[in-house]
């Protein structure tokens, strides 16, 4: 069922129980990334559009290119964006991520990272979401690589127990992660999600961020989080 939730900044969002819903990884990708006023941005695997949404209204850049795959999600981000009087900045194309052929001066992704399991649900909105069903790690990387001019700045999210090979596959393509930093749910538990800055043919140096603590002891959600820069 579609329904309308209230975001940061006075923005607004269509959510639907049927599809794939935004988690607080993309709330925390959007407060890590920095974008400047004449940059193009490429969200790859836009969703919801959460991550246009939050860059237009902080950033106010040249514009944005929302990619999603999927038709529903498509149609439900490009009406979040209407809904917020966006349509200047952001544009949504329902496309295959690997078909992107626009010069980006920044691409942000929260991509699937979830190995897709023999039992997983190929045609499932979520499993297309979480799962690597339609693209891999390294069809992403290719892309992103392809589209991204030099010295750009690539932010993206994924697995902590995937951090070596994410950060191997980085530099594979000539992405050089410059920042990074954990989050934790808590503070006695292991890391679950990896954040990382990468400049695409960089010099070879990476500062670790603070990690950051998602929630409180009792497990309720920190609300209103900074991501140090």
């Amino acid at each position: 069922m579609e329904r309308i939730e209230n975001l940061d900044y006075g923005l607004k969002i269509y959510q639907n129980s049927e599809l794939y819903t935004f988690t607080s990884d993309a709330v925390l990708l959007a407060k890590f990334a920095k974008v400047k006023a004449k940059d193009t941005v490429v969200d790859l695997g836009t969703g919801s559009g959460i991550l246009a949404l939050y860059l237009a209204k902080k950033f106010n850049p040249k514009k944005i290119y929302g990619i999603e795959i999927q038709e529903k999600l498509a149609k439900m981000a490009e009406k979040s964006v209407k809904l917020n009087n966006l349509d200047n900045i952001i544009e949504i194309i329902n496309k295959n991520m690997l078909d992107v052929n626009i010069n980006a001066d920044v691409v942000i992704t929260n991509p699937p990272y979830k190995k897709a399991a023999s039992k997983t649900n190929q045609n499932s909105s979520r499993a297309i979401a979480r799962h690597e069903v339609e693209i891999n790690l390294d069809n992403l990387l290719k892309t992103i690589n392809k589209i991204l001019n030099t010295s750009g700045r690539l932010y993206i999210c994924y697995d902590s127990n995937r951090t070596a090979e994410l950060i191997y596959k980085l530099k594979c393509y000539k992405l050089e992660p410059k920042k990074m930093f954990f989050s934790y749910s808590n503070i006695k538990k292991t890391a679950s999600i990896v954040f990382i800055e990468a400049v695409k043919g960089g010099r070879e140096e990476i500062k670790v961020l603070p990690p950051l603590i998602t929630n409180y002891d009792n497990g309720k959600y920190i609300e209103n989080l900074t991501v140090e820069d």
